[in-house]
């Protein structure tokens, strides 16, 4: 029972933290992929707002180049240039030559932009001051983009990029199918997200390649995954350590109660035994007697319930030898079954047998037995006057279903059916005597032989306990 709960506890604990680390790992990854497009509609949108050129450009023509990459004629850099002029620098000594060839190296390498604004920034640490979305458009200027111009019927006029060795007419002719067939202003094809205006000429499509902060983006989510699920292992098998050390006391106190139990039962079987031959010599000598037949009545009460806490106490201590072998269950059922019509008659009652023949299973057929005596000792005490009782095997599982009509148990007592000593309130009185061991006892038997028992019950239909194995 403590190894259940245990598991139970565990399992607990282990899906809180996978919900726990699964919400961290989505919301930073959300929120970097939320930031990443917000900035990217927004420099689309700006790079939009300038008719195909990139912010700081406009009254230039169209497909200049932007800043930092505008040339002179003679191929050296005009400076970088922003939209109020405040950065202004221009190269054309001869003691800046260095600074030239470091401009055209990073063009000659792939036109590396971050190496480029490096280059600048160590030589010009200072920035001009920028206000409202002038930083978004600082960064919009380290990605490539290009322009499609298009006709009235979505047919491509031309195109121009800053970058046009980076891209052919095929891959810009597929990227602008794609971005018209999603009907959508705004978007993303692959790692280049576009924005779509259209005109009384036709429509603009910019689209801004943002492959590196996509794979950015990818390598945040990978590296924040195996770090989500590092930390579930090293806090799942922390947390089980924890549990085992938290519920070791107890165990222990389970232990100890299972030998008392085991201890004061065999304790109890030597004066009771005593006492009933005492009674049944008492009993010879002066013959009839009310407070004697009281005395013989509690010490057989008293002996039934020292004989089910042995039961249990074996089960607990795994003391039981159970043998598992298969046996034919129609024929053990009936055997036990076919002496109850006497009670039952005597009590008032009918009962009725459905067996078929021929059902087997594998299992303890002393336990088994006593599993269907337990259920029929309960179905004839809480049947109703005049009601009748149901026993079914069912060949299909098997299943065996024990069903009686009468009062039903309430719903807030059913779940506690089958704990020990648990009696419902109903069922305290000297009409329905009993201990609450035996459907305890019941439940035992179906746990070693890896099966099912449960209970339904409504005042309609009365009450039906129903035996799955497995």
């Amino acid at each position: 029972m403590i190894r259940s709960l245990q598991r139970r506890i565990t399992l607990l604990v282990l899906g809180v933290l996978l919900v726990i680390l699964a919400g961290v790992v989505f919301a930073i990854n959300y929120v970097n992929w939320k930031d990443l497009t917000d900035q990217m509609e927004y420099s689309l949108e700006r790079i939009v707002q300038n008719n195909g050129r990139r912010p700081g450009l406009a009254g230039r023509e169209e497909g200049a180049l932007p800043p930092p990459w505008a040339q002179t004629e003679s191929g050296g850099t005009s400076g970088i240039v922003l939209e109020n002029d405040a950065w202004a620098e221009t190269s054309d000594s001869d003691d800046e030559d260095d600074e030239d060839d470091d401009f055209q190296e990073d063009l000659d390498d792939g036109n590396n932009y971050e190496d480029f604004i490096d280059d600048v920034l160590d030589d010009h640490p200072f920035r001009p001051a920028m206000q409202g979305g002038a930083e978004m458009d600082f960064a919009a200027n380290l990605s490539t983009y290009y322009c499609v111009y298009l006709d009235q019927a979505d047919a491509i006029l031309r195109w121009t990029s800053d970058r046009q060795d980076l891209y052919s007419d095929e891959e810009v002719a597929a990227a602008t199918q794609a971005a018209l067939s999603s009907e959508k202003d705004f978007g993303r094809v692959g790692s280049q997200f576009y924005r779509l205006k259209e005109n009384d000429d036709g429509a603009l499509l910019v689209v801004l390649d943002a492959r590196v902060e996509v794979s950015r983006a990818n390598s945040l989510l990978k590296t924040t995954v195996l770090t989500g699920l590092l930390a579930y292992l090293v806090l799942g098998l922390t947390s089980a350590l924890l549990i085992r050390r938290m519920t070791r006391p107890v165990q222990e106190a389970f232990d100890k109660q299972k030998q008392f139990v085991w201890d004061a039962s065999h304790e109890l079987k030597t004066p009771l035994a005593v006492i009933s031959a005492n009674a049944e010599v008492l009993a010879g000598e002066i013959g009839e007697n009310e407070w004697l037949q009281y005395i013989q009545s509690e010490v057989k009460r008293t002996d039934h319930l020292v004989q089910n806490l042995l039961t249990l106490a074996r089960m607990d201590k795994s003391s039981v030898e159970t043998v598992f072998r298969p046996f034919d269950l129609s024929q053990a059922v009936l055997q036990v079954a076919l002496p109850f019509e006497s009670t039952v008659f005597e009590a008032g009652k009918t009962m009725e047998l459905k067996v078929p023949d021929g059902v087997t299973v594998k299992g303890d057929q002393d336990m088994i037995q006593q599993l269907v005596v337990i259920l029929l000792s309960n179905a004839v005490k809480y049947s109703d006057d005049g009601g009748s009782i149901t026993l079914a095997l069912e060949p299909r599982g098997p299943v065996l279903k024990v069903h009686n009509t009468g009062p039903a148990i309430a719903p807030e007592v059913l779940p506690h059916i089958f704990d020990r000593f648990f009696r419902g309130d109903a069922a305290h009185n000297r009409e329905t005597p009993g201990n609450g061991l035996g459907l305890a006892i019941a439940q035992n038997i179906m746990d070693a032989h890896k099966g099912k028992i449960t209970a339904e019950s409504s005042p309609e239909a009365g009450t039906t306990f129903t035996v799955t194995f497995s």
